[in-house]
C-alpha cells in the first residue's frame, strides 16, 4: 500500500482538484509515489471539522498513518453573524481554546 497525503479542509480544499488547483498540483508532483486523498467539506468550520477528526483519523487504527496531512479551515469561522453566516461563524474565544 502506498503512503497517503490527506488534504483536509473546507471548500477551498474541496475545490483544490479543479484545473490548476493546488490539490491537483500536489497529486501531480507526487504521482506514483503517494496517494493524495481529498477530504474537503464545503461550508465546514473548525468546530465541525473537530467533530469529524476522530472519524477520519481514528486514534486506534490498523491502517498506517498518512505521510502528511494538510489542514485548512478558518475562512468559514470568520463568517459574519448576520444572515447565512450565522451557522458557520465561530467566535474568536472558541477558536483560541482549540
Amino acid at each position: 500500500m502506498r503512503p497517503q497525503i490527506v488534504l483536509f479542509g473546507d471548500s477551498i480544499t474541496q475545490q483544490s482538484f479543479r484545473s490548476g488547483g493546488w490539490g491537483a498540483s500536489v497529486a501531480d508532483t507526487y504521482s506514483r509515489k503517494v496517494d493524495v486523498v481529498l477530504r474537503g467539506y464545503g461550508g465546514y468550520n473548525t468546530r465541525w471539522a473537530l467533530f469529524l477528526l476522530n472519524h477520519l483519523f481514528p486514534l486506534v487504527s490498523e491502517a498506517p498513518s498518512p505521510a502528511a496531512v494538510t489542514i485548512f479551515f478558518g475562512a468559514n469561522d470568520a463568517a459574519l453573524l448576520e444572515g447565512t453566516g450565522k451557522r458557520q461563524h465561530v467566535p474568536l474565544e472558541e477558536t483560541r481554546k482549540t
